[in-house]
């Protein structure tokens, strides 16, 4: 298979930053090295993090030294610049190969959806003891030199990108609150008895999903009732909070269900949306390389009539609310003015929540600052994590094609720039929040598997690079059963993506 040749941000997005371009091939060559420091010895991917991934051995504790041996090979896998060998084969093929190799995670994997998946087969290996994936491997020998693998509790990281990881995460990670929260979800997964793709399909199989889907969906919403006993019994009283987190993380439903949770414990809620405060369009800049207008900077937020409104309604002031109609005029009051109380909390929500450019100017105003994300750990297969970006990549496709108007031609193109906002505005400040709410659900990527044939088609793309991203995405979505999202509960976050909602939005 030929790599694809791209230019600009498009380069940016699908060659030498995404995640499955950085990482896989360091997957490649960390599995191979494993296989010859060690013998027969099992490991597991957890999840993935900004720049790598969280991983462990599955029977013994890994020690400095034999981080050491394995970086010492990985190194001489990097400097020797082999070619990896890459096939697109059939699953029969497949599965032999890793019979052969006692893979059982991937055996389990591609016998637990029994359709044809002839096209999804990638094996990508250097002599031997290949891994899975779904697309074709770029071999980025000259950026994977700089990569980092250390022990972290009882595993490791195997980070692909230190800058990206170091812009991120804090210097002492055990006091992260972000891999907190993956921990909290993986603990979560273990106790329902589902790791991976394979167990979520055999889940779905047995007939047990509607309960499973009820389980899940109180796990989550146990979450954020924690989250709203922490605001209100925070020491300084806040009124004010911030809640921020890349797009299609569940923001806005994250919002309704914390302001839920407020009332049920006595308290005023008033929700103010971000968006309400886009500039008209005409005052957008377009991006050079994507040529198309950047919505994704804070810049294109109208801050002075923010932070104008947040002291007028603070100040306990009538006003007219500004309302963003998506129609490229800008904002515009509201018919009937809005005050708040003095016991009122004023909930802010938007993807710049966290942004000091946002709130430096309410800085006399104590606030509370809360970090929504979608934080996946089901794996596809032990070696392999889906990452959290294609995780609201997805989301975002589904909701453009069903309520915005946008193909998926449309919301690929614009990628590049959310992921370049994501890394210099919004990532940097979630370690900043007094807490961080996941607002993944176990089961959601098998609903979107539901709505991917009809929106993912592959002969609508309009080019190549495009064409490649949607096929991949649909070899993903298409090793899982689909669930039909009629059981799935009008207050679910889901709901924010696919419709039905008992929320407005």
């Amino acid at each position: 298979m030929d790599t694809v040749k791209l230019k600009g941000k498009h380069e940016t997005l699908f060659s030498k930053t995404a995640f499955r371009n950085l990482m896989e091939p360091l997957l490649v060559l960390f599995n191979k090295a494993v296989s010859e420091v060690f013998e027969n010895r099992e490991y597991y991917i957890a999840y993935s993090i900004p720049g790598g991934v969280y991983g462990y051995f599955k029977d013994f504790e890994i020690s400095d030294d034999e981080i050491n041996a394995l970086k010492s090979k990985i190194n001489k896998l990097i400097s020797a610049n082999l070619d990896f060998q890459q096939e697109i084969l059939p699953k029969e093929k497949v599965l032999r190969y890793f019979t052969e190799n006692h893979r059982s995670d991937i055996i389990e994997l591609l016998q637990s959806k029994p359709n044809d998946l002839d096209d999804s087969m990638h094996l990508a290996h250097l002599n031997g003891n290949g891994e899975l994936f779904f697309n074709h491997v770029n071999e980025h020998y000259e950026r994977l030199d700089k990569f980092r693998l250390f022990r972290f509790k009882k595993g490791f990281f195997l980070i692909a990108d230190p800058d990206f990881f170091g812009r991120v995460m804090p210097q002492r990670l055990e006091i992260s609150k972000y891999l907190k929260r993956f921990d909290e979800s993986e603990e979560t997964m273990k106790q329902l008895g589902i790791e991976s793709i394979a167990q979520l399909n055999d889940v779905i199989e047995n007939g047990e999903l509607p309960e499973f889907i009820k389980i899940s969906e109180a796990y989550q919403a146990k979450r954020i009732g924690r989250i709203a006993d922490n605001i209100v019994c925070h020491p300084l009283k806040p009124r004010l909070i911030f809640l921020a987190g890349p797009t299609s993380s569940g923001k806005t439903t994250s919002a309704n269900r914390l302001a839920i949770e407020l009332k049920v414990l006595g308290k005023k809620v008033l929700i103010m949306s971000l968006d309400n405060f886009y500039l008209p369009h005409s005052k957008i800049p377009f991006d050079p390389e994507t040529g198309l207008q950047n919505f994704e900077l804070i810049t294109a937020l109208d801050l002075d009539l923010f932070c104008k409104t947040i002291y007028q309604l603070m100040d306990g002031e009538s006003i007219y609310m500004p309302r963003y109609h998506f129609d490229g005029k800008g904002a515009v009051p509201d018919d009937k003015p809005t005050s708040i109380t003095p016991d009122t909390y004023l909930i802010v929500e938007g993807i710049h929540g966290l942004n000091p450019d946002l709130w430096q100017n309410t800085m006399n105003i104590d606030s509370y600052r809360l970090y929504v994300s979608a934080l996946n750990t089901l794996n596809i297969h032990d070696h392999l994590p889906l990452s959290t970006s294609d995780h609201r990549l997805i989301r975002r496709l589904v909701r453009d094609h069903l309520f915005r108007g946008y193909s998926f031609n449309e919301t690929i193109k614009r990628w590049p720039d959310v992921m370049e906002n994501e890394y210099h505005s919004i990532f940097p400040f979630q370690e900043s929040a007094h807490a961080i709410f996941n607002s993944s659900l176990i089961y959601e990527i098998a609903v979107f598997a539901h709505y991917a044939p009809g929106i993912l088609r592959p002969e609508l793309a309009e080019n190549e690079v495009i064409r490649e991203e949607v096929k991949r995405l649909n070899r993903i979505l298409n090793l899982l059963k689909p669930i039909n999202p009629k059981d799935i509960p009008p207050t679910s976050i889901l709901r924010e993506f696919i419709g039905g909602s008992s929320f407005t939005y």
